[in-house]
């Protein structure tokens, strides 16, 4: 096995390896967040809280669920599964060959369609704890330094109450563009990688990460964004509605802004957080 180098962003990622060979292999391995570096960064306050209700070992969960995705995404196949003891998990998966075609807006459209087909066969549930936990620890460990993220921060509490109302779903929950892989034998579907937070979760909220993964890797323009952002909250309602789910535009457009906005606009580069911040404030 290979160490394959990666950016420590997640407590439950405690190490990936490429196995190469007659079978090459993709492992992964799961921690509980008490073995993180990362867990020593959430305020001691919220620790306890964190380490309880934090779904480490939900990828792996989720892979052995059975779940029947839509027609256009898979996951990764699945070699083996260990428990490793002390709250670790290993996961042997497919070694996933991608193909360098762009991700371009029509594929980004295609894949919010499609993570609305996926939104709509779990649809439904009472409000998980996910965005009020994720919403502690930003507010609580993030540098505030600037007023209009100030007054968003002081309207978090309204932003989650109202979020809390919208329908609620369960589907990927981190669908940036680096978690859809483009296969190189099928470049029209995704393999959904890195799954997390299966609770249910408002709807819309699963664009967010679709919407600016690339701009916070510095691969698209924030400026862009409000045109793509059209583009995927359209593309997640058609989707829903092929499901046999008919939700407004209003509720998914308020369900990606506001949940967004509460993720990601108090830590990502200052250019994409003032477009984030904006979104919360309007919301």
């Amino acid at each position: 096995m290979v160490p394959v180098r990666f950016t420590l962003t997640a407590p439950s990622t405690a190490a990936v390896y490429g196995v190469t060979g007659p079978q090459s292999a993709f492992v992964k391995i799961l921690q509980a967040p008490r073995h993180s570096a990362v867990f020593a960064t959430v305020p001691r306050e919220l620790r306890e809280r964190f380490a309880r209700e934090f779904p480490w070992r939900g990828e792996a969960d989720f892979l052995r669920s059975g779940f029947e995705l839509p027609p256009g995404l898979r996951t990764p196949a699945v070699f083996r599964i260990d428990e490793l003891g002390d709250d670790r998990v290993a996961m042997w998966l497919e070694d996933v060959r991608c193909t360098d075609l762009p991700r371009d807006p029509p594929r980004l459209e295609h894949a919010a369609y499609l993570l609305g087909r996926w939104a709509g066969r779990r649809f439904g549930g009472a409000p998980g704890p996910a965005l009020r936990i994720l919403a502690e620890g930003r507010i609580h460990a993030d540098a505030i330094t600037r007023d209009d993220q100030r007054t968003l921060a002081r309207g978090v509490p309204d932003l989650l109450d109202r979020l809390d109302a919208l329908p609620q779903t369960t589907g990927h929950h981190d669908a940036c563009p680096q978690n859809l892989l483009v296969p190189r034998d099928e470049p029209d579907t995704f393999v959904v990688i890195d799954v997390c937070w299966q609770c249910p979760l408002p709807v819309g909220s699963g664009l967010g990460e679709l919407l600016v993964g690339l701009a916070d890797e510095g691969e698209l323009p924030v400026a862009a964004l409000p045109v793509l952002r059209e583009l995927v909250v359209d593309a997640c309602q058609d989707g829903l509605r092929a499901e046999g789910h008919a939700v407004g535009r209003d509720e998914i457009a308020f369900g990606c802004d506001a949940s967004l906005a509460i993720r990601s606009a108090f830590h990502t580069p200052p250019e994409l957080s003032a477009y984030l911040t904006r979104l919360g404030l309007a919301a």
